[in-house]
């Protein structure tokens, strides 16, 4: 027999099935941007939503492996990995230990371009599965549009969009956003300032600024423009796709990154990423707790360099090997010859755990944006090491905010690295800071991924939010600068000076000949 309590349960059941939504996912797979995204989309699928992930064939089987509440839709040669997924493996260790100038940059800088191009033909040149795609009756698409085609995809459906990133570097998302951007306190990405610019550095700033949107956005805009025209049709470009973004959901905050202007459809999710803290296992527990009163410091350079130059390696282990704490370092090359008793090499490391663990002093890091993020909610003092990207930029930021110092990997000394992790142990400054900025973060009203995922249902709710998106991407620049109406004010005060002028000049020249008359007639 049928109780109140059945009904009730079946009744919440069906009204979850009802709401439930098909959320497309269309991104890069792999690397850190993909853990991003996925941790959202796993979010989603939790709650009832059913998500569709377009990945390379070749992929599928391991995704599916660590993501089986997903489905997948996919494409390209099962037996050929992505040419990007290789890159994004040799080519991290190359640009962080190697000098390879400005003509070599631009080289890899090409060659992860032509990683991510290939990606995003193969994917959108396969007529099939976008016919699938089109039929299949997503409701929206989630996509992290720095380095993938996603916003092309959603437009090419017709459908509302939500792009999660911490930054484009070429300030596309800035601009089809319409968001303005001050360049006397906002730093450009990749120079690794403050928002406290001296003289010269805002004249770096702004060239640096100019180069970008007259030189590099528009080659790789044309790149995407020409692609998408190759392949799905003349009506589709990069910047038209982000230009209908519903939400932008980026993965900072008013404690990390520095106050500028915002558009209403830009949300903070800064730590969406965080797991509830977990115990550590017991050999690495027995570990933390022998350091007793000293503590321990933390030291891992990311999932992307698995190994370091031999040299650069021992020079850490030296600095490490004269500190009192105990050292936890992620490590997976050869022991390096001056490794000290106090330091423990691991493979893999549990990074969030350990940074939330009462003993951890410090974290030596390259400043990779998750790692900082962690850093800062946690509350640990951080010496960072940047090696490239938007690293440079994290670590201006924190130490802008008092919790960091930074040290330059390529030519710091053995000395300077135990000389900084032993200040920023010893200051009680650096760890006020941190736990400063950590109550902070920690207060909110909602967490990082409750506000993503409400705001996506958001959008699946009212099939997109056009309302929040600003007029300033539609106008054009002329007037978007008002320079016609610039124009016409210079045109009326010239006008009425040019009047005044002429009158005065008509005044003058009666008086003129008034006074002659008058002294012609007194003759």
């Amino acid at each position: 027999m049928w109780t109140g309590f059945h009904l009730l349960v079946v009744a919440a059941i069906l009204s979850q099935c009802a709401q439930a939504a098909d959320i497309l996912v269309a991104t890069v797979t792999f690397g850190s941007p993909w853990l991003d995204v996925a941790k959202i989309a796993e979010a989603l699928s939790s709650r009832g939503h059913v998500v569709t992930v377009v990945a390379p064939a070749s992929e599928k089987t391991d995704l599916m492996r660590k993501f089986p509440s997903f489905r997948f839709e996919t494409f390209g040669d099962p037996e050929k990995p992505p040419l990007m997924k290789e890159t994004l493996k040799t080519l991290p260790p190359i640009i962080a230990f190697s000098s390879l100038g400005a003509l070599g940059y631009l080289e890899v800088f090409g060659n992860a371009l032509s990683g991510i191009f290939g990606l995003c033909e193969g994917m959108l040149s396969d007529s099939r599965l976008m016919t699938r795609l089109k039929n299949g009756h997503y409701d929206v698409v989630l996509t992290y549009p720095a380095i993938s085609c996603g916003p092309i995809v959603a437009q090419y459906l017709d459908l509302p969009l939500v792009c999660t990133l911490r930054s484009i570097p070429l300030g596309i998302d800035t601009r089809t956003s319409g968001v303005p951007t001050p360049l006397a306190y906002v730093p450009t990405m990749g120079l690794g300032l403050s928002d406290r610019m001296t003289f010269f550095q805002r004249v770096m700033n702004v060239l640096a600024y100019v180069l970008i949107n007259a030189v590099a956005r528009p080659v790789v805009e044309r790149t995407y423009n020409v692609l998408a025209r190759r392949t799905i049709g003349d009506n589709y470009t990069m910047s038209a796709a982000l230009a209908r973004t519903d939400v932008w959901l980026y993965q900072s905050d008013l404690m990390f990154d520095f106050p500028k202007p915002i558009m209403p459809n830009m949300v903070s999710i800064a730590g969406h990423m965080a797991d509830k803290v977990k115990p550590l296992s017991e050999n690495l527990e027995t570990f933390m707790q022998s350091s007793g009163d000293a503590g321990v410091v933390i030291v891992t350079f990311g999932s992307m360099i698995a190994a370091m130059p031999a040299e650069t390696a021992d020079m850490l282990a030296a600095a490490f090997a004269r500190l009192p704490q105990k050292v936890v370092w992620r490590y997976a090359g050869a022991p390096p010859p001056s490794l000290g008793s106090n330091t423990k090499t691991m493979q893999w490391v549990p990074q969030s755990d350990l940074l939330a663990h009462p003993k951890t002093k410090a974290f030596v890091s390259h400043c990779g944006y998750n790692g900082v993020s962690e850093a800062m909610y946690h509350g640990v003092p951080l010496i960072g090491m940047p090696l490239f990207g938007d690293q440079h930029d994290n670590i201006a930021r924190v130490e802008a905010r008092g919790m960091a110092v930074t040290l330059d990997i390529h030519s710091v000394t053995s000395e300077e690295v135990y000389q900084a992790i032993t200040t920023v142990v010893s200051n009680p400054r650096y760890k006020e800071k941190a736990k400063y900025i950590s109550t902070h973060l920690q207060d909110q009203p909602q967490s990082p991924m409750e506000r993503a995922t409400w705001w996506i249902e958001h959008v699946i709710k009212h099939g997109g939010l056009p309302h929040l998106r600003s007029r300033a991407i539609e106008l054009p620049f002329y007037q978007y600068y008002l320079l016609d109406v610039l124009a016409l004010i210079v045109a009326v005060i010239t006008s009425v000076l040019l009047l005044c002028w002429k009158c005065c000049s008509l005044a003058c020249g009666l008086c003129k000949r008034s006074r002659a008359n008058t002294k012609h007639k007194t003759n």
